[in-house]
């Protein structure tokens, strides 16, 4: 009887991987199945060989155990070689590149060593030229044992090569990881070939396959257990391989508007409930290929599938999807909210060929795409405009701000008390060579998500100082022009600073700048940015509170600072039009008014509705009626004209 102790020790080691598998989730997707397998069948193998060598102990061997011995070789046999076979065919799921073998000689080529094996096995009951049990010497070997070693060789040298091929498919630590597995078992298979009772080769197996699960499945990184689905780090690294391996899939891109709503109508728990039974439906769907059907979420609100190309998402197929999403899972968890989804379907590499393309689409494509249909193909988005310049946003701003891109753009404020323009606003554009004339909606929240914000605020600074230095305010009856700070900005501690070099730099009287921060600066006020903006009050400069009733802005909050202005956001004007819309807008007005606010209102483009804010007693009033935003130059000369005529525009 060989050293079963080795394969004693294996078990263990397999039922741990299965158990660390198992207990987080890690039995969805095709990687994660074919690891499982692979645990499964070292496992089987693990036991078959115990099954073999026990035995050789208690000799002569009854009946009973010699057909027993019998079995559990071949049970040896047929497991031990197929673990050659999974563990190639994981290799492949992994690196995204198992298009390879999809096709009938790929399929014919690859099972032919292993059909070879199994027909060797199937005759061997008659020739004994395998093997051969008998109940005075038990197990023992025949020549035509060496042909398993050389189809087991076959795969493990094809396998092992393949690895060292898919270097660029995998990180460093991973690669190292599976090449492990090839040179341990292999190790144990050539010490156990010659050295028959050492037993070896289970028990390595068994170390490299704990070394793949460690350092290769790693669980936090593959797997979001707490929904059952691949995670959002999986999703970018298997879109990367199927590109370097130029495989053709479809991405469908689920959507759920209000996902973050949901989940906070639900809490964590219930949501997870909720995108648990999501991914169990998307699973139901009868897909042409269902075993390629992988499924990703990127939290809180995004769902990916990957499946073959033609797998089309069918009309009858996207309705049943949008009900998986929507109502049937609605009522599984008891949500009392509807959900909100949009789809996008994404070719690969016939729609787009980058990863970060797809990247960002999977982002933006409800952004981009404003009709209402729920279903969008990316065919129709990756040629517009818009997407172009969502992709290449992070080039358009180093350019702008590298190439001194950023234009300033002013728009007057008119006073209603004395009928004259009294001030500006400076509203940043970005006119690119590519892509033209960008506002500001368009490149802010990108310079704010990949921290260019400060740059790109500095050469705004720059510009408004440079403007009023260049131009007499008096002159052209402006009192001062107002400039928007961001939040980024605000916390900036060498901002004031650089407020101070600007000044002295151009020559400006701080009383000449006013200073507009959002309602999101004052959710988010810090002591450093409190610090700030007393200095710049103590410096000369006055505050605005911008775009007042988007956020939740309360009077203690608005007290807190001395503010010149409070500027009410064209949101709110749009309800002029309502009974209710102008009462809410006269009390806000009145109780501004009353704590020594004075009011501008955004977004005036009728007579009509300057008329009922002159009525309701606005002080100041900013908008299309009297001119959209004008660059420098254009600017002056409207303001220039304007003070000869005597009338502002629209009149």
């Amino acid at each position: 009887m060989g050293n079963i102790y080795f394969d004693i020790c294996s078990i263990p080691l397999f039922l741990i991987i299965l158990f660390v598998c198992y207990s987080r989730r890690m039995t969805k997707g095709n990687a994660n199945h074919l690891f499982i397998a692979l645990v499964l069948i070292s496992l089987i193998s693990a036991v078959a060989d115990l099954g073999i060598e026990i035995p050789r102990g208690l000799l002569p061997m009854s009946p009973a155990l010699t057909v027993f011995c019998t079995v559990s070789t071949y049970i040896y046999l047929i497991m031990r070689n197929a673990t050659n076979v999974v563990l190639l065919l994981f290799l492949l799921h992994l690196t995204q590149t198992s298009f390879l073998i999809r096709n009938k000689v790929a399929k014919i080529l690859f099972s032919l060593p292993y059909t070879a094996l199994v027909i060797l096995l199937i005759q061997n009951p008659i020739t004994h030229n395998v093997f051969i049990v008998t109940a005075e010497t038990g197990y023992a070997r025949a020549p035509l044992m060496i042909a398993c070693y050389i189809i087991a060789a076959i795969y493990g040298i094809v396998g092992f090569v393949y690895s060292i091929f898919c270097r660029r498919y995998l990180t460093l630590r991973k690669w190292l990881s599976l090449l492990s597995i090839y040179v341990l078992a292999y190790t144990a298979v050539i010490i156990q070939f010659f050295k028959p009772d050492s037993l070896l080769e289970m028990f390595f197996t068994a170390v490299g396959e704990m070394l793949v699960m460690l350092a290769v499945m790693r669980p936090e990184e593959r797997m979001d257990s707490d929904v059952g689905m691949l995670s959002w780090a999986s999703y970018r690294w298997d879109i990367r391989n199927i590109l370097r391996s130029h495989e053709h899939v479809q991405i469908i891109v689920i959507r759920l508007q209000n996902g973050r709503e949901i989940r906070n109508y639900l809490g964590d728990q219930k949501y997870n409930e909720y995108l648990t039974r999501i991914a169990g439906g998307i699973r139901s769907i009868k897909w042409k290929h269902p075993n390629r059907a992988e499924i990703y979420l990127e939290r809180p609100d995004t769902i990916y599938i990957i499946t073959e190309p033609d797998d089309t998402l069918t009309e009858d197929a996207a309705r049943h999807l949008l009900t998986t999403v929507g109502e049937d899972v609605r009522k599984d968890v008891n949500m009392g909210v509807r959900s909100e989804t949009r789809i996008c379907l994404i070719r690969c590499p016939e729609d787009l060929s980058k990863e970060e393309d797809i990247i960002s689409l999977g982002h933006k494509f409800s952004k981009i795409d404003s009709r209402e249909q729920p279903v969008v193909p990316a065919g129709e988005i990756v040629n517009s405009q818009t997407f172009a310049v969502e992709v290449h946003i992070e080039d358009i701003l180093d350019r702008a701000i590298g190439e001194n891109l950023v234009e300033m753009h002013y728009q007057p404020i008119y006073d209603v008390r004395s009928g004259r323009f009294c001030s500006a606003e400076a509203l940043v554009r970005i006119r690119d060579p590519e892509f033209g004339l960008l506002s500001p909606g368009v490149f802010i929240p990108a310079a704010e998500a990949q921290g260019l914000i400060i740059p790109l605020g500095d050469v705004i600074t720059e510009q408004v100082f440079r403007f009023v230095s260049e131009h007499d305010l008096d002159e052209l009856g402006l009192d001062f022009v107002e400039m928007n700070l961001s939040v980024a900005q605000c916390m900036d501690s060498a901002l004031p600073g650089k407020f101070l070099s600007l000044q002295e730099k151009y020559g400006v009287d701080p009383a000449r700048i006013n200073l507009e921060i959002t309602e999101t600066t004052y959710e988010n006020v810090s002591e450093i940015m409190l610090e700030n903006i007393n200095e710049l009050i103590g410096m000369g400069y006055t505050f605005a509170l911008d775009d007042y009733g988007t956020g939740y802005s309360n009077i203690q909050r608005i007290n807190r600072l001395p503010l010149r202005l409070i500027t009410i956001d064209k949101t709110v004007l749009d309800e002029i039009s309502t009974e209710n819309g102008r009462t809410i807008l006269e009390y806000t007005m009145r109780m501004m008014q009353k704590t020594g606010k004075q009011l501008v209102v955004e977004g005036a483009e009728t007579r009509e509705v300057v008329e009922t804010l002159e009525n309701l007693g606005c002080d100041y009033i900013q908008g299309f009626y009297f001119s959209k935003p004008l660059p420098g130059d254009e600017f002056v000369r409207f303001i220039e004209d304007k003070r000869i005529n005597k009338t502002p525009a629209g009149v």
